[in-house]
């Protein structure tokens, strides 16, 4: 359980990083790669986008599957994302690389709420939760 929850916390305050980290290396990367306002606005909002559409069949991938291998799976993605990202020498390949770490990120919060839910009563796995959030906001 000690190992679960470390992995959780870690996992989670990558997701918050990547929520957030455009706001400081976007204009950067949208030097670097020419971008036009559009694409940059596209850019931006692509991690978010991906995000969104995967939470419901996220949820439905943890009913079937259990929280393990849906997570690690998509956090795989999430890292070759993060990759791609980096090596990108255009716009598709840097829009390419925040979708698939918007993937990687989509099952990360509900991981583990799913994952101390399935474990704990209510109150500890709330407690637990909290420990896990608090730990990633205290890391930024």
């Amino acid at each position: 359980m000690r190992t679960s929850l470390s992995a959780l916390c870690a996992a989670f305050l990558a997701s918050m990083y990547f929520r957030s980290y455009f706001g400081v290396v976007g204009p950067l990367i949208s030097d670097e790669l020419a971008l036009s306002p559009v694409e940059f606005g596209w850019l931006a909002s692509a991690f978010f986008g991906s995000f969104a559409l995967l939470q419901v069949p996220v949820g439905i991938a943890f009913d079937r599957f259990g929280v393990r291998w849906p997570m690690a799976s998509m956090m795989v993605v999430g890292a070759v994302g993060s990759a791609l990202l980096g090596s990108s020498s255009g716009f598709l390949s840097a829009f390419a690389g925040q979708v698939a770490i918007g993937i990687g990120c989509a099952p990360i919060f509900m991981g583990v709420l799913y994952y101390l839910g399935r474990l704990h009563s209510p109150d500890k796995a709330g407690r637990l939760a909290a420990t896990v959030s608090s730990m990633a906001q205290w890391e930024r």
